[in-house]
């Protein structure tokens, strides 16, 4: 399958099931030892696509060019695996599908996975994407919002260029999606805080490719 050069952006929404068979794995994601582990809880992956199932590649570091992540630029990062029960899945299987088909990615290109807890405190804001507005550097780029406890804020924000206010702002939740072309438009985040004293947070996978 041929990519489309003229894919730009797309809004989605996982089957229920999906959501409720994703949700669970958040609970179990490490402590981050890297610059934002006191507000991000991380594991990551990455894929081929092999007809319809994901197939893993061996485990590499995450780094990004200081240019593109002026945050932790040029760290080189090591995050846990994701689960094989996760990525066994179903629904993980539909994730990739709904990625696949609405960006025209061709068999066997590398997709890089982060499945992210994002964690909100009551008495102080937490910057959901402290990289402020930005690029990932890659053609595609997914944020499947698969679920939100007790959090207002952190709405997902999509741009046309890095001063330009955003043309979507929208607080995804329950499965809701985001896919983009990562080359053509930018992409942050607002600022997330707790609504109660309860735990509160926002989980969510990222797909680039």
């Amino acid at each position: 399958m041929s990519q489309p050069t003229d894919f730009l952006l797309e809004l989605g929404q996982l089957p229920e099931d999906c959501v409720a068979t994703l949700a669970p794995s958040f609970d179990l994601l490490p402590p981050n030892p890297y610059q934002d582990g006191g507000f991000r809880l991380r594991r990551y992956s990455h894929f081929r696509i092999d007809g319809e199932q994901p197939v893993r590649l061996p485990t590499k570091a995450f780094v990004q060019d200081g240019d593109i992540n002026t945050f932790q630029g040029n760290v080189e990062r090591t995050y846990p695996e994701i689960e094989d029960c996760v990525v066994d899945s179903a629904a993980f299987r539909e994730m990739f599908r709904r990625f696949r088909d609405m960006t025209g990615l061709e068999e066997n290109t590398p997709i890089e996975v982060h499945q992210m807890r994002i964690l909100a405190g009551k008495d102080a804001v937490t910057e959901a994407a402290p990289e402020g507005v930005h690029q990932d550097g890659f053609r595609r780029l997914a944020v499947f919002v698969i679920e939100r406890r007790n959090v207002t804020g952190g709405e997902i924000r999509v741009h046309t260029a890095r001063e330009a206010q955003p043309f979507v702002s929208h607080t995804f939740d329950h499965g809701e999606f985001v896919v983009l072309n990562d080359e053509r438009f930018w992409h942050s985040a607002g600022p997330m805080e707790a609504s109660n004293d309860d735990d509160a947070y926002m989980d969510l996978f990222v797909l680039t490719a």
